[in-house]
């Protein structure tokens, strides 16, 4: 039935569906806890740019520290405030660009802003440098932006712009003259939010973020290894549809995905930047696995190298061997079996295959070729070593007062003969059977039998030679006591042919002789009554049905076994062809 085998493959089987519901877990807990690590890790990125924006504004309004105490400058701005006239005089402004020139080289570089503004107490640009562009105005002012307006009184700030399409960094100081009196004007510094400035904030924080205002992305970077740059493209269309309640009334929004790989917050400037839409937005890729195969590409060779592969060769080697070794006990051992049989069979030295040697499928299968070979025989004619009933060839027997199972009817008036056995030569005495009656007359003594006939020689082509008349056995008992049939001893069956003159029906053997003792003896344990079957009778039944089976089969001699059938004697009778 291959049960090793199977439940072996039920055992795979098991072990490769446990493993992959232990990946696939492993797939769903490790996307579920990355999911988790992506919030929390890009509140942290918001926060982390946040301070360190916070942190820059801080020192480029130290840096214009040189500006506010610079004397040149000072004079300028309080001659602007002494004039009447709404232009200033461009011999200020020149004389202010130069003082402003000088300040911005003594700026560390970290610290530098891109341009740098000299404005009076009314708010108007005495003097500018890196911002050309402007220069041409002369209504120019910056005295409306609440940073340029604290600072010409007193206050340290810093802000953020938005000028076109350009996004600014802002840090206004003011510029003391007298300690009694107001400020003489402020300094303001410029900073743009430029790709070269992203990359660097990025690379301080270690984040990938961008810089948006009116729902487009103004400059990005990402100091992220392997990060793609074009993720920021997804940013632009995000915008449109934001809507978070937390973003809109706070400061940053909640965590979301913006697409399936990729997770962004959202953080709103401070300032006049904020009525323009303006913020920035912290994004971080997330590497989902979507499956087992997720772990293999994935994986680097530093991973790859952690895999202990020797052991699971060894693994996958034991599985294997223990495979095959059950396959070959199950599959070619059986089936090496049934080639050997089939070859044996072939050549004649088997007539059909040896069922015990099989097991489970095997053995139905072997069993099945018998009996059809059988079966083919039977069909076309010939013979088979099937064993036949006599009652199935003879017909039903005629049934006796006794309901013997095997009688022979008797024609009115015919002597019943019982055979007479000489007991062997040296008989065991034997107590007399309380069920059989003893007759009052004493019995005779016993002569001792004849000498057994010498063997039958090959030049008497096996015929034995006639016994003088004195060697013929006499009677066990004498005709007086007919009625007692205790047996001591059966005697040869060769001898009692001779003597009864059967040779001839028996054949020149005793076979029938034996299973004539064998049917009294079955008769008699079965509880029947042998009268009136003598052995005369039982030779010619069986003579006649021995005829009637050569002639059917063809075969060269018939054998009669004795057997019980319903608790009575039977007979069968097996043709057998040499």
């Amino acid at each position: 039935m291959m049960i090793l085998s199977r439940v072996w493959y039920v055992v795979l089987g098991l072990a490769v569906a446990v493993s992959l519901y232990v990946v696939y877990l492993a797939v769903g807990q490790y996307d579920r806890q990355n999911a988790r690590a992506l919030k929390e890790g890009l509140a942290s990125d918001s926060q982390t740019v946040e301070w360190a924006m916070k942190i820059d504004a801080r020192r480029h309004i130290d840096g214009l520290l040189a500006a506010s105490v610079d004397p040149t400058l000072q004079q300028t701005l309080v001659s602007a405030d002494a004039t009447k006239e709404g232009k200033v005089p461009d011999k200020l402004k020149a004389d202010a660009k130069k003082a402003l020139a000088t300040i911005l080289q003594s700026i560390p570089v970290d610290w530098r802003g891109d341009a740098l503004f000299a404005i009076d107490r009314d708010g108007r640009v005495v003097g500018q440098v890196g911002f050309d562009s402007w220069a041409t105005s002369d209504d120019f002012e910056l005295g409306g932006y609440t940073a340029a307006n604290d600072a010409l009184h007193g206050w340290l700030r810093d802000d953020i712009w938005v000028f076109g399409s350009k996004m600014y960094f802002v840090a206004a100081r003011p510029v003391e003259y007298d300690a009694a009196q107001r400020p003489a004007g402020a300094v303001i510094a410029l900073h743009e939010v430029s790709k070269h400035y992203v990359d660097d904030l990025a690379k301080r924080t270690r984040t990938s973020l961008a810089f948006y205002a009116a729902g487009r992305r103004i400059a990005d970077g990402s100091a992220v290894e392997g990060f793609d740059d074009q993720k920021f493209d997804a940013i632009a269309n995000d915008l449109k549809s934001i809507d978070d309640k937390t973003y809109v009334d706070g400061e940053r929004s909640e965590a979301r995905m913006v697409r399936e790989d990729l997770g962004a917050m959202y953080a709103r400037l401070p300032g006049d930047a904020w009525t323009q839409g303006a913020g920035f937005v912290v994004v971080r890729a997330q590497t989902l696995l979507g499956g087992p195969w997720g772990f293999l590409s994935g994986a680097d060779d530093k991973d790859k190298a952690t895999v202990p592969v020797f052991l699971l060769v060894v693994i996958v080697f034991l599985a294997g061997i223990i495979g095959l070794v059950f396959t070959w006990v199950e599959h070619s051992l059986p089936l090496h079996e049934l080639a050997t049989q089939a070859a044996r069979f072939k050549g004649g030295g088997s007539e059909g295959l040896r069922v015990a040697r099989f097991r489970g499928a095997y053995r139905i299968a072997a069993q099945g070729i018998n009996q059809g070979i059988e079966r083919a025989i039977e069909s076309a004619g010939g013979m088979t070593r099937k064993p036949a009933d006599l009652e199935s060839i003879l017909g039903p027997t005629p049934v006796q007062p006794a309901m013997s199972a095997f009688s022979f009817p008797l024609t009115e008036g015919e002597p019943i003969v019982e055979p007479r056995r000489p007991p062997p030569v040296h008989p065991p005495a034997r107590a007399p059977d309380p069920a059989v009656p003893v007759a009052s007359t004493p019995l005779p003594p016993v002569r001792p039998p004849p000498p057994r006939p010498p063997p039958i020689s090959e030049a008497g082509q096996g015929v034995r030679p006639p016994l003088p008349p004195a060697a013929l056995p006499r009677p066990m008992f004498d005709r007086e006591y007919d009625d007692e049939r205790t047996v001591v001893g059966a005697a040869p069956a060769d001898v009692i042919a001779q003597a009864t003159g059967t040779h001839e029906a028996v054949g020149g053997n005793a076979e029938w002789m034996a299973v004539f003792d064998e049917f009294i003896r079955t008769k008699a344990a079965c509880g029947e009554q042998t009268d009136g079957l003598t052995f005369d009778k039982f030779v010619r039944t069986l003579r006649k049905n021995r005829d009637t089976l050569i002639e059917r089969h063809g075969c060269s001699h018939v054998k009669f076994t004795v057997y019980v059938k319903d608790g009575h004697a039977s007979l069968k009778a097996t043709p057998v062809k040499d």
